[in-house]
Formats: C-alpha cells, sequence, structure tokens
C-alpha cells in the first residue's frame, strides 16, 4: 500500500500577521505600523501582548495566543520561525515574566512548549559557557 505524503505550503510573512490580526484586532494597528518586512519588530508585538496576559493573568486570553502559535509552527516559513523564536518565546522567557513563566509552561500546546524547552536550553547552555 502506498501513502501519499503531502506537503503544506510555508505560511507567507503577509498570511501570518494577517491572520494574527484578524484573531486580535486590538494589536492590527500597532502590527500595520512596522513594515512588513520587520518580522521580528512585529511578533514582538505579539508578545509583548501575550505578557501583558500573563501580567493580567488572563488566562483565557494566553490560551488564546499560545493556541494561535501552536496552529501555525508546522506552516511557518524559516524566517518566521525565527522570529518565533527569538522575538517571542526569548521574550516569555527572559522578559518580566519569566518568573511566571515555570507555572504558566503547562498551558503550552506541545509543538510551542518543545521550542520553548529549546529555546530555554540554549540559554542556559549559553550562561554556562559564559561562566567558564
Amino acid at each position: 500500500m502506498m501513502h501519499l505524503q503531502f506537503k503544506f505550503p510555508a505560511m507567507t510573512n503577509d498570511n501570518y500577521f494577517n491572520d494574527l490580526v484578524t484573531e486580535f484586532p486590538l494589536l492590527k494597528s500597532k502590527i500595520m505600523e512596522e513594515y512588513a518586512e520587520m518580522v521580528h519588530f512585529r511578533m514582538e508585538i505579539f508578545a509583548d501582548y501575550t505578557l501583558e496576559q500573563i501580567k493580567t493573568g488572563n488566562i483565557t486570553e494566553l490560551n488564546k495566543c499560545f493556541s494561535f502559535q501552536e496552529a501555525n509552527i508546522s506552516l511557518m516559513t524559516p524566517h518566521l520561525r525565527n522570529a518565533l523564536v527569538v522575538s517571542y518565546c526569548e521574550a516569555l522567557l527572559l522578559g518580566e515574566c519569566a518568573d511566571k513563566m515555570k507555572s504558566l509552561i503547562n498551558l503550552m500546546p506541545p509543538k510551542l512548549k518543545n521550542i520553548y524547552f529549546d529555546n530555554e536550553k540554549w540559554y542556559n547552555y549559553l550562561v554556562e559557557k559564559s561562566r567558564l
């Protein structure tokens, strides 16, 4: 029996951010203020929004943020994925809510959680390396 494997095309940056502002309309003006090529800056806006949900304890909206990322991870271009790691996950790992992440990590869906943990391992490695 032959199994067909379908590969979905990668999501463009425009598609990702159009979907983002559709899902999170409050971010539309800030996202659209940035040039389309400024993927990391645009991702930081979403990271800031996610951090705000953590600070205010809005778990419903936080879950929505995490679910949005999870649904798009498999479709991301390498550039978008890099922005997810560098601008989104690092903001959670190292930002002003870093101390709260230990208790919130279990809210992350599996793909996002794996990316977050990989980022945390890399950061810890760099910290250890700098101490030598």
